[in-house]
């Protein structure tokens, strides 16, 4: 989970952590199983995941990991 509030992202807007640049989705279902992306979460933050799997272990992600947002 990132500090950063969706809704003030910009449309479009892509996030680059862990030498990956990551798409943003509504659901997990608008990606493919396996791949990294950026969703909103229900407190309304932008939050890195991996559709079926688990972003801090397959993108090497922890506490204080570098989010930037990219247009």
């Amino acid at each position: 989970m990132t500090g950063l509030r969706a809704a003030r992202l910009p449309a479009g807007a892509r996030l680059a952590a862990a030498d990956r640049v990551l798409e943003g989705a509504t659901t997990f279902g608008d990606r493919p199983p396996g791949t990294a992306f950026w969703y909103e979460n229900s407190n309304g933050l932008a939050e890195i995941a991996v559709n079926q799997g688990r972003a801090d272990g397959e993108l090497g992600l922890a506490i204080g990991s570098p989010v930037k947002i990219v247009l």
